[in-house]
């Protein structure tokens, strides 16, 4: 099985030597990448492609760890759980 680094590398590559390509992953990444790479990916996973230029960066953050309801009420001052002893 591929790793997701090594994925990453061929789909670059493969958009630094084909600009139709390029042009079609930009515009319609589930059919490019069906037709380039035979993936199919379900209808319930959203593929959004973007281009870094000059004046535009884009950063990709991993999703935020989700808290439990005991975190959350903790979080949000239901209560206080002291982390160590007072002598």
């Amino acid at each position: 099985m591929e790793t997701k680094d090594s994925m990453q590398a061929k789909l670059i590559a493969k958009t630094e030597e084909d600009s139709e390509f390029r042009a079609r992953l930009l515009t319609n990444p589930r059919a490019a990448l069906n037709e380039a790479f035979h993936i199919e990916i379900p209808d319930d996973f959203n593929v959004e492609v973007h281009e870094d230029n000059t004046r535009t960066a884009h950063l990709v953050l991993p999703p935020a760890a989700e808290l439990t309801d005991d975190q959350l009420q903790q979080a949000s001052g239901g209560f206080y759980t002291p982390s160590c002893e007072w002598i």
